[in-house]
């Protein structure tokens, strides 16, 4: 299968899930999850522990965001992870029924 099928797959899906409000669904539980766990706040630290190095006072957004998105991602409890994963996995075997 090549790129672009997978691509178009995934799209469809992404339109599905948005279509029938499991999306918003599984969004919400995952900020949820996440903010229970304290992620939010650790990942708070984190970006105002990059803004306060001395070398970084003149820091983008972007260049922050860059800095501070694959910690971020590594920082998800690996039980909400697969939470949220079971949840996209059975709406997926619904909708393939």
């Amino acid at each position: 299968m090549s790129q672009d099928e997978l691509d178009q797959i995934r799209a469809k899906i992404q339109d599905h899930l948005i279509s029938s409000g499991n999306y918003e669904l599984i969004n919400k539980q995952l900020k949820l999850k996440l903010y229970e766990n304290g992620w939010y706040d650790k990942v708070g630290q984190l970006a105002t522990t990059e803004l306060q190095q001395e070398d970084n006072k003149n820091l983008t957004f972007e260049r922050l965001y860059a800095m501070v998105k694959p910690q971020a991602e590594s920082m998800v409890p690996d039980e909400v992870r697969q939470e949220i994963m079971t949840r996209i996995r059975e709406y997926l075997e619904d909708v393939i029924q």
